[in-house]
């Protein structure tokens, strides 16, 4: 169920990052826009990964808090036991990024790579998609296990 104004879908060659990095997709959650590179018009299986990433940063912000701590407790969880790889790209090389006081502290990383993982893990849950898949199958058990009960299709509101 959508909030408001309707999300608008652009396309655009070229797309970087705030580094200058190639990206595949930016989201502007205050505009309701998403802007897609122009190269994933000719793959649709993974331009429907990417845009269900994009569209669930609009869920993310409108988690209440005790879903997003429950998602930041799963993730602590996959931390402590030292889990490798994740759901997606954009959520690994983050988490390669961290180390234990971003986790205890809470910092912006730690937040950051949050979001980023429950996006693209509904991009994997919910396409299919496992084109960037790297996590063990007991974090992918849990971490569908936690979408089934705290999200659910009815529950998005993006």
């Amino acid at each position: 169920m959508f909030r408001g104004e309707p999300i608008e879908v652009r396309y655009s060659a070229g797309l970087r990052d705030t580094a200058g990095n190639p990206a595949h997709a930016a989201t502007f959650i205050r505009r309701r826009l998403i802007v897609l590179d122009l190269d994933l018009a000719r793959s649709p299986a993974e331009q429907s990964r990417i845009l269900c990433h994009e569209l669930f940063h609009f869920a993310w912000v409108r988690l209440d808090n005790s879903r997003r701590f429950s998602w930041e407790e799963l993730l602590r969880e996959e931390f402590r036991l030292r889990a490798t790889g994740d759901a997606g790209w954009s959520a690994e090389w983050r988490k390669n990024e961290l180390d234990s006081r971003d986790v205890t502290k809470r910092t912006r990383r730690w937040r950051e790579y949050c979001c980023e993982s429950f996006c693209d893990t509904a991009a994997w849950i919910f396409t299919g998609r496992r084109s960037e898949l790297t996590l063990a199958t007991a974090q992918s058990v849990g971490r569908k296990r936690w979408f089934a009960r705290h999200i659910g299709m009815e529950g998005i509101a993006l």
